[in-house]
């Protein structure tokens, strides 16, 4: 809609949540007030923090699909969203230890939000600070340093945001950020012939496939028992006839 008139079609929410109060909600209002209702609200983020690991991923789900939302539809996306997830997320507005929470439980996840927020910025889709860039950039690469690249996300194979986030930490951290890139390629390459990760995948293909051939075998004598069968089937009842 928007290629073709050059204007954002409306979007709307059906809010069924409390059936004695059904109601259609604009999204940017929607939005809003969901965030307030959890991500924002620091009674909820500390029953969040009680989860582990996978309440970890959760929040990292929610600042990904802000992302979506800012790209299919920027008009419900503003700064003062991304300016209140990097508060209350990377400076920890309400001091409830997010980021000790995020290393303890789930590091690779805080990893994600960062590049995230990142990404959001190079494309010019967040009118970021130089502070709160490089107080980003500062994090993610001290992330990947202490924990190893994920490899995977916003930010695995993503060559434009890797130099964005070396050219905002110094020369030595982003020497080392490279470094644990390289590392994690280097790991997933095929040709790494000595990898773990390619060790237990090769046996698992191995494994894979003899029970693959072995089925294989099986449901051939299968149908070649049912197709003698329905032979002496159709010769009886001709002799029957």
């Amino acid at each position: 809609v928007r290629n073709v008139t050059g204007k954002d079609p409306d979007a709307y929410f059906a809010d069924y949540r409390n059936r004695n109060n059904v109601k259609m909600q604009e999204l940017k209002e929607a939005i809003g007030v969901e965030s307030r209702a959890t991500i924002f609200n620091p009674e909820y983020v500390k029953e969040v923090m009680k989860g582990g690991a996978s309440s970890a991923s959760q929040i990292t789900e929610v600042v990904t699909n802000t992302y979506g939302w800012n790209v299919t539809k920027p008009d419900v996306i503003d700064k003062e969203m991304w300016d209140r997830i990097y508060d209350v997320y990377v400076e920890d507005s309400y001091g409830l230890g997010t980021e000790q929470f995020f290393r303890q439980q789930n590091p690779a996840a805080l990893q994600e939000i960062t590049a995230v927020m990142l990404e959001t910025a190079r494309k010019g889709m967040w009118k970021a600070s130089e502070q709160q860039l490089n107080t980003l950039a500062s994090l993610h690469t001290e992330l990947v340093e202490e924990f190893g690249s994920t490899g995977s996300g916003f930010s695995g194979g993503n060559a434009k945001l890797q130099e964005f986030i070396a050219g905002r930490v110094a020369p030595q951290h982003a020497a080392a950020y490279k470094q644990q890139i390289q590392t994690m390629k280097t790991v997933q390459s095929p040709d790494n012939k000595n990898g773990m990760v390619l060790k237990k995948d090769e046996v698992s293909s191995g494994e894979q496939g003899q029970k693959n051939a072995l089925n294989g075998v099986w449901i051939a004598g299968g149908v070649l028992v049912l197709f003698v069968v329905l032979l002496l089937v159709l010769r009886k009842k001709r002799k029957d006839n």
